[in-house]
């Protein structure tokens, strides 16, 4: 999981009337928790319905107007987990940490958990800035092939101080980033070169990466309303996977003093003319399916509540509480395949995944996500015989647009060297999710494997792309070995990583 701290200034809407200053589950006295399925995303929340479903018409509202950066019919696949609770003192009981929100990545996908009980997205009194940043970054691996470290965080904090405005059905991108603004002008900003160079910043101190993120911000904002046509080139040879390096030096060959210029904008001054970019906000699907959750899912968000919440508690005491979520929602429905996931995932013992994943598998044999549990407690056992294989094949006949269930089939293919076999799978887990390290790092695999040695070569740079911050030092370590191994086999790469789903 990599996960973001986000300190939202989320206008929190007035708590009175709420009863409980805990997410409980209806059996122990908590209200009533709705599922809410929208197009685009999957929410969990203790909201009453009417507030459930217009939460989830504002956040397709903020899809849609993001969408219109990249313009035309831009509309990639997929949905996003969100997680929502009355109030911020309903998430205080998982954090020691004051926060009203945050985002993450899981194995499934990304997550968004947010507090309040008000989304009024269309009013500039309320920030919707993470949502907006997290979705962006959803957004722009579809179609930003490459995404250097700064244009991808640049762009993000360009697009989080979006404004919507249905009643015009218009959407405003590129307002400034005050604290941003003012943060360079007080205490300078990176240059650019030190920007190419992020990705190698290990370390840094919390002022440093707060620099780098406003430097960031600061040099897309200026490119974008300054240099509109040479961005736009530079995105467009992003798209075709080009190298970014390589791409920006193309797509700006002949502008002079960017340096300078940018000095000049940054001390533009308050009544300084920053351009933003006004667009059509199209209308947005309403076809809402909405069910109570059950008590034991209830359990199983506060389950991953309590492991995912940032915070300073340890490990072990998160166990404690999650163990005992996971029980109460199993005496409640021990058939129930949520939180039966949730208890393989943290049982420590190989031997005992795999026990607890069979007897899920003969208990929901239509599950798709049950038999992918069967393939992963097989393979954390060793086993890579044809059982994960059958495993694996039937994962993906049930549930063909999950990106874990893809990505593993795929992976067993190239850990038993047939990449033959793995190549389709790989391709469909890159078409679902083309930012992710370990989907890009699987498919530069099977391309090595297939002798395609510069696709390789410059797939796996693509996946060291997008190890940012939170990525585990091993898994860092792995990625880069297996791209220095990639480069002194392939020599020198052509800078363009294969297509997405493309053929032989």
């Amino acid at each position: 999981m990599t996960c973001r701290w986000v300190f939202l200034g989320w206008v929190l809407a007035c708590l009175s009337g709420c009863t409980s200053m805990r997410a409980l589950c209806p059996m122990e006295g908590g209200g009533t928790w709705v599922e809410v399925r929208s197009p685009h995303f999957i929410i969990r929340t203790d909201l009453d319905v009417e507030s459930a479903e217009g939460a989830a018409g504002e956040l397709e509202m903020l899809r849609q107007g993001l969408l219109q950066a990249w313009g035309g019919g831009f509309d990639p696949p997929g949905t996003v987990d969100v997680i929502i609770l009355r109030n911020r003192e309903e998430l205080s009981e998982f954090t020691n940490v004051r926060i009203e929100g945050f985002s993450a990545t899981t194995s499934d996908g990304p997550l968004l958990v947010m507090a309040g009980n008000s989304y009024a997205l269309s009013r500039d009194a309320v920030d919707k800035s993470t949502q907006a940043h997290e979705l962006t970054h959803y957004l722009s691996q579809f179609a930003l092939v490459r995404q250097p470290r700064w244009l991808s965080e640049g762009l993000a904090s360009y697009l989080e101080t979006i404004t919507l405005k249905p009643e015009r059905r218009e959407v405003v991108l590129g307002a400034l980033h005050w604290p941003f603004l003012d943060s360079v002008q007080r205490n300078g900003w990176r240059s650019l070169e030190e920007l190419w160079e992020w990705d190698d910043r290990q370390q840094m101190s919390s002022a440093e990466s707060r620099q780098y993120y406003a430097s960031a911000w600061l040099w897309v904002h200026f490119v974008i309303s300054q240099h509109s046509e040479r961005f736009g080139r530079f995105q467009q040879r992003l798209m075709r996977g080009e190298e970014p390096r390589r791409a920006w030096e193309e797509s700006f060959r002949g502008a002079t003093d960017l340096a300078g210029k940018l000095h000049s904008y940054a001390f533009g001054g308050r009544n300084a003319r920053y351009p933003v970019v006004t667009a059509p906000l199209l209308p947005v699907p309403s076809d809402f399916r909405t069910r109570p959750l059950e008590p034991p899912e209830v359990h199983a968000v506060r389950t991953q509540l309590i492991l995912m919440t940032p915070g300073p508690a340890p490990a072990e005491v998160r166990l404690e509480k999650a163990e005992w979520e996971m029980a109460q929602a199993l005496k409640e429905d021990p058939g129930n395949i949520t939180v039966a996931l949730l208890r393989i995932r943290s049982l420590g013992d190989p031997d005992q995944q795999l026990h607890a994943a069979r007897g899920l598998v003969a208990r929901s044999p239509e599950s798709g996500l049950a038999w992918n549990a069967l393939a992963q407690a097989l393979d954390a056992a060793g086993d890579a015989t044809e059982a994960q294989e059958a495993a694996r094949l039937r994962a993906v006949e049930l549930i063909p647009d999950n990106v874990g269930a893809q990505n593993g089939l795929a992976r067993y293919y190239a850990r038993t060297a047939q990449p033959e076999k793995g190549l389709t799978a790989a391709q469909r887990a890159l078409a679902l999710a083309p930012g992710n390290a370990g989907v890009l790092d699987t498919y530069s695999t099977i391309l090595f494997q297939l002798g395609r040695c510069q696709d390789a070569l410059a797939t796996q740079q693509l996946a060291v792309e997008m190890l940012y911050e939170g990525t585990p030092e091993r898994l860092r370590q792995t990625m880069n070995d297996t791209l220095a191994r990639y480069e002194a086999v392939c020599g020198a790469s052509t800078g363009t990583a294969g297509a997405p789903g493309g053929g032989e």
